[in-house]
Order: C-alpha cells, then sequence, then structure tokens
C-alpha cells in the first residue's frame, strides 16, 4: 500500500517542504525521500504503531498538528508530529513517555536533530532500515527528533524549538483571520480549522478557495479575478433557479467583503447589486448534516449569521438556535455582518432565555435582527446586549445542562 493514500498533510506556511503523516504516524516527505517511521521497545516487546490494536490517533483541534498513542504496560507513549519554521524549516517528531517505566523509540533515520544523544547500539531484536537510531526515554519524560526539510542532517536539536501548544496557537491565530467560531459541537469547530489550515498548506485549493484565500489574507495580483469569477459562475447557476441554493447568499456576501479587504469596493457594489436582482428569490435551508470542504464553513457561518451581499443589514441566527445548541454557551467572532463590517458576538443563558452580547466592528448604522431566533428583536447600536425570547423546547435543554454540570 503506497503509506501516501491514507494521511494528512503538515508542513509551514511560505516553504515548498511538504510530507504526509500516515494513520499510524509515520512521517512520509512528499519529495520521495525516505520516511520518518517509529517502533517502541517496552519492557516486554517491540511494539510496531502500525500493527497495535491499542493506536489512537488525532489532530490537535483539526490544525496540522497530530498526536499518535499506543498502549504500552504501565501507560501511553505518545508521539507528536508538527512543522516549525526554525532552522530553515523542519519537522519535530516528539515523544513523551507517559508510562510507568523506561523505554526505548527507535526511528527510522539517522539524519535528524536530538534532544538527546542516540545510543550508540543499533536497535537489537528487531527490522529495522539500515542507519535508524534508538533514543531512550525515562518515565514521564520527552524527547524529541527533527528532520530538518534541506540538507537533513544530525545534531543537537536546541531546546527552544517551539512545543506542540505553540504550534496550535500559531495555526489557530493564522485560521481565526477569517472568522472565530466556539459553537458546542466541537466537530464543526475542528472542521472549519482543517479546511482552512489546509487551504493556507495549498490543500484542497479550488477555484471556489478563492474568496475563502482572501478572508485569510492570502493575497497576490490575481486574487480579486479569482473572487468575481466565483461569483459569476454561481450567478449563472442561479440564473433559472426557482430556489436559490442555501449558500448562495453567504457566498456573495463572503465575495463582496472579500473584494472590501482586497481595496476594489466597486466589485463589492457589483456584487451587492447581483444580489438584490436576486434578493426576492427563497433560499433552500441548510443540510441538517455538516457539508464537507469549503461548504463546512459556509454551512456554520449561515447558521451563526445572515449577512446582506448589498449591505446595511444582519441578521443574527437566522435559522435559529440550533437545538443541540440550546443551554449551552456559544460565539463567533469576525463573521461578515456586510461587505464593510464584521459581527462578533456570544449567546448565554438566563434560564430558558438566551442573552446575546454583540459588537460591530466598522462603520455605524448596520440594522440587525434577531433572525429565527427572535424576529422581534433588531438593533443598529454597535454593541449591547439583549435578551432573546425562549426558543421552544430550551426548558428541557436547559434541565438537561443542570443535571450535566
Amino acid at each position: 500500500m503506497n503509506p501516501l493514500m491514507n494521511g494528512r498533510l503538515i508542513g509551514n506556511r511560505g516553504s515548498a517542504w511538504r510530507a504526509i503523516v500516515s494513520e499510524h504516524g509515520a512521517l512520509v516527505p512528499a519529495d520521495g525521500s525516505a520516511p520518518l517511521d517509529w517502533r517502541i521497545a517496552a519492557d516486554d516487546r517491540w511494539y510496531v504503531p502500525e500493527k497495535e490494536a491499542s493506536l489512537r490517533q488525532k489532530w490537535y483541534a483539526g490544525y496540522p498538528v497530530c498526536e499518535t498513542r499506543v498502549k504500552v504496560p504501565g501507560g501511553d507513549i505518545i508521539q507528536r508530529i508538527y512543522s516549525v519554521a526554525d532552522l530553515g524549516g523542519m519537522t519535530v517528531m516528539e515523544f513523551e513517555n507517559d508510562s510507568t517505566m523506561p523505554v526505548a523509540v527507535a526511528v527510522t533515520r539517522g539524519d535528524v536533530f536530538t534532544t538527546r544523544e542516540p545510543s550508540n547500539n543499533p536497535p537489537q531484536g528487531i527490522e529495522m532500515p539500515t542507519g535508524s537510531i534508538v533514543v531512550p526515554i525515562g518515565h514521564k519524560s520527552t524527547a524529541r527528533v527533527a528532520l530538518a526539510h534541506t540538507n537533513p542532517s544530525t545534531g543537537r536539536l536546541p531546546d527552544d524549538v517551539p512545543n506542540h501548544q505553540q504550534i496550535v496557537r500559531g495555526w489557530e491565530f493564522a485560521c481565526d483571520v477569517a472568522s472565530r467560531i466556539n459553537v458546542p459541537d466541537h466537530t464543526v469547530v475542528a472542521g472549519v480549522s482543517r479546511v482552512r489550515s489546509d487551504l493556507l498548506l495549498g490543500v484542497g485549493v479550488t477555484p471556489d478557495a478563492a474568496i475563502e484565500l482572501a478572508r485569510l489574507g492570502e493575497k497576490h495580483h490575481d486574487s480579486i479575478i479569482e473572487v468575481v469569477e466565483v461569483v459569476q459562475r454561481r450567478l449563472k447557476s442561479e440564473k433559472r433557479a426557482k430556489t436559490l441554493a442555501w449558500d448562495t447568499p453567504h457566498l456573495l456576501a463572503s465575495a463582496a467583503r472579500a473584494c472590501v479587504l482586497l481595496n476594489d469596493d466597486m466589485a463589492a457594489g457589483d456584487i451587492g447589486a447581483a444580489w438584490l436582482r436576486i434578493a426576492d428569490r427563497p433560499v433552500a435551508e441548510p443540510p441538517v448534516e455538516v457539508p464537507q470542504g469549503l461548504q463546512s464553513i459556509a454551512w456554520a457561518e449561515t447558521l451563526l449569521a445572515q449577512a446582506s451581499p448589498s449591505g446595511g443589514e444582519c441578521r443574527i441566527l437566522p435559522y435559529g438556535i440550533p437545538e443541540p445548541w440550546l443551554g449551552a454557551n456559544f460565539e463567533a467572532h469576525g463573521l461578515t455582518a456586510d461587505p464593510f463590517r464584521t459581527i462578533g458576538y456570544a449567546v448565554r443563558w438566563h434560564g430558558p432565555r438566551p442573552a446575546l452580547l454583540w459588537e460591530v466592528k466598522g462603520a455605524p448604522g448596520l440594522l440587525l435582527t434577531g433572525g429565527g431566533a427572535d424576529a422581534d428583536w433588531h438593533s443598529t447600536d454597535a454593541s449591547g446586549e439583549a435578551l432573546l425570547a425562549a426558543p421552544p423546547h430550551a426548558h428541557d435543554h436547559n434541565h438537561d445542562h443542570d443535571h450535566a454540570h
């Protein structure tokens, strides 16, 4: 099996080096050089991650930082993989011994930086490629190896290389440039983070990604042309539609916002005018299941706020509060409110009633309405708080949440 078939791409923004992290935590460089794989020598035997039933893998909050765990007697060996820009770019493989006994970890390449001196003896009792090295790891301690992206070599890995939490924070910061969403369903949040961080690494960059890339601050001389082309394709497909696609308002509003971010207010105005020509048509309801790819971002943001592509109005929670969120606090920041403004808000619960705390960034005068959450509520204040009507079934959910706490 080609190890590139299953796994996920990692690397650094702004550099060309990429690698796949396989489902068992092997690093497979895209340049065709040898994979960096791992084995564990525990008290009782050698552990080969890809063959271990106890293997679990996760990606931190959807970002390109991977954790793989394997059970050994007395606990887990935790491996983390992430790329850093230090020393011209390298990918770090960190091993944490969360078991009660010392172990050794063997890696399949010797041309790596290490935080501690590898043992002089080659791995005994297991077949490993020539040049493999063994790193001893005491109980509750951590060791790291790092593969340089250009001219891999050996030597001591500096202690001040960022840890996985710092890299997660860096990716979070980069992805939040477009908007920050924190809703009770964490798979939605991680899905949005994954699509955005993949886009920043050049994965899944379809022609339709131009709008999201502009919102993420990724600009080049053809960005505005690409954004306008996405809009033209959508308007063409909607030309004869009796009911507009559920994500058309989001696409047009985000595109108009992207034009403003790209300093082309005229293009934003054209999109607004195009929207007004079709705005009287009904719009399909968003799907119940979260869609894949770019549409997962449109889905989450559409549930939170519906911006007017022509400006001046924003509907908060246009479809009401989704039932799984009832009784749970949630918030979103940097959502498109119209081409020239963004909105951030939080929902906190007072018994069965949701309290909305909001702040609009941009020129004053935006009309906010309560959408499906409270059709009677509206405000033109740039910030404030309001108690919205109790959603149907909110009592039951608050009751459940009380029991859960």
